[in-house]
């Protein structure tokens, strides 16, 4: 036998060696997942291994036993190997599907919290959204941020994000909200919230219309005043429900706010008031004659806050809180120039806390830690 035919055969039993064992082609147990089929070789070895494997008709007939064989792992190795090379056509297919379903991909209504300082606060998964947004709108009711909605700060925004900004005052957001939903469906939106998106309830009720308008809607989160006033050092956990105090006037003098502030002192809890704001409200006149004509803005200070608490106090007689009663007032949380001062109520009404936004805490049963803290604000 000549020394080609013993390195044939060699081949062919290393082949039949290696080949995988008769079980792996049985069909699976019904209660046993079926094994997985190991390759013959990596594909390198396999493709090497082609030019070794000699055809029946290359074979020397003193070896015509093997010539099932040889015929069998020839063809089979070249599949192999095929197999593993690229589908330029599957490949070109792959990408193309990927292409799309990126371009129908459905289109999304983002809420964007902005914080609560300046620009510069948005998170950079917000700035992300509101870059490839194709509209912008930035509410302005609920809270606003140091620069207010003067036509620099607006501008200030708008050099940020390279885009044109769209005011939502209370009518857009409440009455008209349903348009900016249409156009979510048909391209990106961004709602941009000072401080977090879920800070108000109002943008809950967004959330709601658009889920029932098939609108997708992606939340972006930010700091809020509900945790900006633990700088003060009293534990976010010792709150109790948080109340709004409403401007007064001569025919409107709510105090439902009352039995809260009263629940939580007797609970021990600490109560965050957040003070009104009036932003192209509409006057009551103008409503009476069917033409609206807004009121200029307006922004509730601590000094406002106290007196109208008192009044309240006065008026139940109830003795939920009194003037000597410790509480906390903070102006433009968030900013560079925030401002925390503690002391009575007394004390705080003489206190000038500056431009708004401002907010109160009326403090109740304090641990030694908070004590501390609060020494460092007290005026």
């Amino acid at each position: 036998m000549c020394p080609n035919t013993h390195i044939n055969c060699f081949v062919c039993l290393f082949f039949l060696l290696h080949s995988p064992p008769r079980r792996q082609f049985r069909l699976p147990h019904p209660r046993r997942p079926s094994p997985r089929r190991r390759p013959l070789l990596p594909v390198a070895v396999a493709a090497a291994a082609v030019s070794f494997i000699p055809t029946s008709q290359e074979f020397s007939s003193s070896c015509c036993c093997f010539h099932p064989l040889l015929d069998h792992y020839h063809t089979r190795v070249l599949t192999f190997v095929q197999k593993q090379q690229p589908n330029p056509h599957k490949t070109r297919r792959k990408r193309e599907k990927k292409t799309k379903v990126a371009a129908e991909r459905e289109k999304m209504l983002y809420i964007i919290g902005l914080g609560l300082g300046d620009e510069k606060d948005i998170t950079l998964r917000g700035l992300e959204a509101v870059k490839k947004s194709q509209k912008i709108y930035i509410e302005s009711y609920t809270s606003l941020l140091s620069f207010g909605i003067s036509e620099d700060g607006i501008s200030t925004l708008e050099k940020l994000y390279g885009k044109p900004l769209i005011v939502a005052d209370r009518e857009m957001v409440e009455e008209k909200v349903d348009d900016m939903l249409l156009e979510a469906r048909e391209f990106d939106v961004s709602f941009l919230v000072v401080g977090d998106p879920f800070g108000a309830t109002t943008h809950s009720d967004l959330v709601v219309r658009a889920k029932k308008m098939d609108v997708e809607v992606k939340v972006i989160y930010n700091a809020s005043v509900m945790n900006a006033v633990g700088v003060c050092g009293l534990q976010l956990y010792r709150y109790g429900e948080t109340v709004s105090l409403p401007f007064f006037t001569e025919t409107w003098r709510p105090d439902s706010f009352y039995e809260k502030i009263q629940k939580n002192r007797g609970l021990g809890l600490h109560t965050l008031c957040l003070l009104d704001i009036r932003v192209k409200e509409p006057s009551l006149e103008s409503l009476c004659r069917g033409k609206k004509q807004y009121e200029p803005p307006s922004f509730m200070t601590i000094g406002v806050a106290i007196d109208q608490l008192l009044e309240v106090e006065q008026l139940r007689g109830e003795s939920a809180y009194n003037e000597d009663t410790l509480c906390v007032g903070f102006a433009r949380l968030g900013s560079e120039n925030q401002m925390v001062v503690a002391g009575s109520m007394k004390q705080l009404r003489m206190v000038d806390f500056g431009p708004p936004l401002h907010c109160l805490t009326i403090v109740g049963k304090t641990h030694p830690v908070e004590e501390e803290m609060l020494d460092f604000y007290r005026s």
